[in-house]
C-alpha cells in the first residue's frame, strides 16, 4: 500500500510554499484531465484508493521531446508516443493521465516530493536512476548523433566526437555517454569533448541547427523524427549506430508499488491487444518495440 496519503497530509501544512515552488518547474500541460472516470474499466479496481478518489493520475513529463511528448501550435495540447500511450493506458485503468510540463532535470525531484504520481519523458530506466525510483519499462532506445544535413563534419559515430562541441539536454543519459567518451579520449591523448547542456532538448537542437555545436546526442525516436521533420527533413540526418540502447520507462515512487503493478498490467494489456504495436507503427519507430512490460529492466 502507498504512503502517498500520509506523506500529502504531512505536507499541507506548507502547501503554500510548495504551491509556489512547484509553479517553478511544473505546469498544466493540458492533458486529459477532463475525461470522464470509469469505475468499469478492467484493471480500475488495481488502482491505489487515493488514486481512484484523484480520478486521475498526475504525470510530469519533459514536453518539448517530440515524438515522444511535445505541444500542438496551441502551446496547450499535448501529443506524442507517450501521450498516446496514457491514452491507451486510461481504458484499461479508467483514469485520466494529467500531463504537466516539468523539466527533465526535475522530474526525480518532483517524483520523490510528491507533486507528480508519475515521470513518463522518454526517461531510461537505468540502475544509478533505480536507486531512487522504480520503472514500468514501455520502450528501448539508445543514443544517436544527430547532425546538420550533410555531415560537414564527417562524423560516424560516438569515438569521432574527441575535441568536438556537442550540444545535449541537461541531466539526460546522453549528457552522461558524452561525459563518458570525453574521458576516453583524454586517456587516449586526445581533446576532450566540448559539451554544451541545455534545459530543454530543442535548444540543444537549435545550436546544432546554427553551427555552434558539431552534433547533438539524442534518444533513437527523437532523433530519427527531428531528422525526418525539421526543416522538412533538411535540417539534420542521423548518423552511426544506436549508443547503449536499453530501456525507457515510466517512472514511480519505490513506495507506490500498487500504482507500480497497476501500471504494468495495463501497459502489458495494451501491448497484448496490438494497440501497443500499431502505435509504434504510427511513429515509425521499429527499433523501440518491446514484448514485455518489465520492471526495473535497465
Amino acid at each position: 500500500m502507498s504512503h502517498r496519503i500520509a506523506r500529502r497530509a504531512l505536507a499541507a501544512t506548507a502547501a503554500a510554499g510548495l504551491a509556489a515552488l512547484a509553479l517553478t518547474a511544473c505546469s498544466s500541460g493540458g492533458g486529459s484531465e477532463d475525461a470522464a472516470v470509469d469505475t468499469s474499466a478492467p484493471l480500475y479496481d488495481s488502482l491505489p484508493q487515493e488514486v481512484k478518489d484523484a480520478g486521475k493520475i498526475v504525470v510530469g513529463g519533459d514536453i518539448a521531446y517530440a515524438p515522444m511528448e511535445y505541444y500542438d501550435t496551441d502551446g496547450e495540447t499535448v501529443l506524442g508516443f507517450d501521450k498516446e500511450l496514457t491514452d491507451l493506458m486510461t481504458a484499461q485503468l479508467g483514469v485520466p493521465f494529467e500531463w504537466n510540463n516539468v523539466v527533465f532535470d526535475s522530474l526525480i525531484t518532483e517524483l520523490k516530493s510528491d507533486r507528480i504520481d508519475v515521470a513518463i519523458s522518454g526517461m531510461s530506466d537505468t540502475p544509478e536512476r533505480q536507486q531512487e525510483i522504480d520503472f514500468v519499462d514501455y520502450y528501448v532506445a539508445g543514443a544517436m548523433l544527430l547532425v546538420k544535413k550533410g555531415n560537414p563534419e564527417g562524423l560516424t559515430g560516438i569515438e569521432d566526437l574527441c575535441g568536438v562541441t556537442i550540444a545535449v539536454q541537461r541531466g539526460t543519459t546522453q549528457e552522461g555517454y558524452a561525459q563518458e567518451q570525453s574521458a576516453v579520449c583524454e586517456e587516449n591523448g586526445e581533446q576532450p569533448i566540448e559539451i554544451l547542456s541545455y534545459d530543454r532538448e530543442t535548444e540543444a537542437m537549435l545550436q546544432v541547427k546554427n553551427g555552434r555545436a558539431a552534433s547533438g546526442l539524442q534518444d533513437y525516436p527523437v532523433a530519427t523524427y527531428n531528422a525526418r521533420t525539421s526543416g522538412g527533413g533538411e535540417d539534420f540526418e542521423v548518423v552511426g549506430e544506436q549508443i547503449q540502447a536499453g530501456p525507457l520507462g515510466i517512472g514511480i515512487g519505490k513506495e507506490d508499488t500498487e500504482l507500480r503493478d497497476a501500471l504494468q498490467q495495463a501497459l502489458q494489456a495494451v501491448m497484448d491487444s496490438g494497440d501497443y504495436a500499431e502505435l509504434i507503427e504510427k511513429y515509425e519507430t521499429p527499433l523501440g518495440a518491446i514484448e514485455s512490460a518489465t520492471v526495473n529492466g535497465g
